[in-house]
């Protein structure tokens, strides 16, 4: 489903089990920094945490992964477990 009602600066998509923010660039380090910065996002924005506790909670509970590495882009995207949020 597309929400339209979001104000995003990049595409973010949800599974049953996680939330996936992303990144994309021509340059990896790039593309990672952009997912990084999108996933301390999703928590300050949608979970209300503050910048401190998203960073430190994208540090040590969210995985990285290589989405794409074609046409000259690359891809990052973020698995944030649901399940850290539970009891929120």
């Amino acid at each position: 489903m597309v929400r339209k009602d979001l104000k995003l600066r990049w595409p973010r998509a949800e599974t049953a089990t996680h939330y996936i923010t992303m990144g994309l660039h021509e340059d990896l380090t790039e593309a990672t920094k952009l997912c990084v910065r999108e996933t301390v996002d999703f928590p300050m924005t949608e979970k209300k945490l503050s910048r401190d506790d998203a960073y430190m909670l994208t540090s040590v509970a969210v995985d990285l992964r290589i989405t794409q590495w074609v046409d000259g882009n690359k891809g990052v995207h973020a698995m944030i477990p649901k399940s850290i949020f539970a009891g929120k």
